[in-house]
């Protein structure tokens, strides 16, 4: 083997998402795909570690760092070039393959990208396969930088999947900053969708390449499943309901297979058009959904090429509502054209379709999406550097008021009541459980006043400057 001790790092100390620390499924990928070439594999993920450097010695010849996230830039490119100059170190990731030549101008250190799906091309570059060959990376050569072609896109891989045994660490849900202790873990079982919503570029690869779904085999999602010790376990797949027959096969192997666990997992209304399926994903231990509703407005629906309407919607969540789902309904604030009362629907739309916790997000445009097209004839609307979209009418601010209050009157006091309840029968809540949650809320209170404090302090000081 060219190789013999490789170091995968997760870069990034601070998680993106309020839930807990999110296992980086990503770079286990790679850490799999390069099993067969080297003869050591160490995943540190700096969440959890303070040093990098500390794993490192004199047998240390491989170093992958995937790069995922935009928050952390500067501390991620410190990290890097604090590497070793003598080590071949290879990045990869979205973050970086949309931003290579920002990479590779501020890292030195860095030898190869790879742009888009690394598992096929880290066993390139593994074998000693000449660089100039390989699609889908850039590297230094000769003090210049070369852009290969870009990889076409390849079916997702059956035999690669996360060797948990290289984990290092719990991964467990978080209340804002109070571990509950719970385990938890993901899977991705396919990648890509079939659908074209406007306001959407995950269905693209980070350059811009259409991402036509593609699926592991049923047969090797369950292998996984086994070698999974956590009780709650996510999927990552963007629509995991796509093929019905591949999700009906899924579930008689789980039921089969005896495996009990609870599956969180990002689907869309209409498969309540199958109530026999509905029922054997529910009894497979498929219990919480994640549902894209996006809008409470028809004409908004339309125009994000949603595929269904606000009635459409009502008559298959009555479906849904015959079991016990726990139900997780996104929403965007600030879609084009939408008015505050509008948006204010929100709350009263939601609980009509019995949602039981809402995803708040402002509308983001990323370098590749549909909307880029649509926003430029629009000269009252702007893009921030961030991403985030807003309005001359509609500011930043404005709209994260309207976030604040939509959330204010969706979680109404017999809501969260009836939330408990149902996590209380879903298993996911027990007594001990309760108790740490009970004071996750006083916590999340706390903060949030503090947060109020803040922005009145900063606001008064403002004025009294003006």
């Amino acid at each position: 083997m060219k190789y013999k001790n490789a170091l995968c790092i997760h870069p990034q100390r601070k998680e993106i998402s309020d839930i807990g620390i999110v296992p980086p499924l990503g770079l286990e990928h790679i850490a799999s795909a390069m099993k067969d070439f080297v003869e050591r594999i160490t995943i540190i993920d700096m969440r959890f570690e303070k040093d990098a450097l500390a794993f490192i010695d004199k047998t240390t010849d491989l170093i992958c760092i995937s790069i995922n996230w935009w928050h952390e830039e500067k501390e991620v490119k410190e990290l890097i070039n604090s590497l070793p100059k003598n080590i071949t170190t290879i990045a990869g990731g979205r973050y970086a393959t949309e931003n290579v030549d920002v990479f590779l101008n501020d890292c030195p250190n860095i030898n190869i990208i790879v742009r888009g799906d690394g598992e096929e091309i880290i066993r390139d570059i593994l074998q000693d396969k000449p660089l100039s060959e390989i699609t889908g990376i850039s590297y230094r050569k000769n003090g210049s930088v070369i852009h290969n072609t870009p990889r076409s896109l390849s079916r997702v891989m059956d035999n690669i999947y996360p060797d948990r045994s290289l984990r290092r660490y719990k991964y467990t849900v978080k209340l804002q900053d109070l571990d509950l202790g719970v385990e938890w873990d993901t899977i991705s079982s396919s990648r890509g969708c079939p659908f074209s919503c406007k306001y959407c570029d995950f269905n693209s690869n980070p350059l811009g390449q259409k991402r036509n779904w593609s699926a592991r085999s049923p047969e090797s999602v369950i292998e996984e499943l086994k070698t999974i010790n956590a009780k709650y376990v996510g999927f990552t797949d963007d629509n995991m309901t796509n093929d019905l027959k591949r999700m009906e096969r899924i579930c008689d192997l789980l039921m089969e297979e005896k495996i009990d666990k609870i599956y969180f997992i990002n689907t869309r209304l209409n498969i309540a058009a199958r109530p026999d399926l509905i029922e054997k994903i529910y009894k497979a231990g498929f219990r919480v959904l994640l549902v894209g509703l996006e809008s409470t407005q028809d004409r908004m629906l339309k125009a994000m090429q949603k595929g269904f309407t606000t009635k459409q919607a009502m008559e298959w969540a009555k479906v849904l509502n015959r079991y016990n789902f726990f139900i997780h309904g996104y929403f965007i604030i600030g879609n084009l054209g939408e008015k505050e009362d509008e948006m204010m629907q929100i709350p009263s739309y939601a609980h009509k379709l019995g949602v039981d916790t809402l995803g708040l997000s402002q509308l983001r445009i990323r370098r590749y999406s549909p909307l880029l097209d649509v926003i430029k004839d629009m000269p009252n609307y702007h893009i921030g550097s961030d991403g985030k979209v807003y309005s001359d009418e509609y500011s930043i601010e404005r709209l994260k008021q309207i976030r604040r209050r939509v959330t204010r009157e969706f979680y109404s006091i017999p809501h969260i009541l009836r939330i408990i309840k149902k996590a209380i029968i879903l298993r996911a809540l027990t007594p001990s459980l309760f108790l740490k949650g009970i004071k996750g809320v006083l916590f999340a209170i706390k903060k949030m006043i503090q947060k109020k404090k803040k922005r009145r302090k900063k606001l008064n000081s403002v004025k009294a400057s003006a």
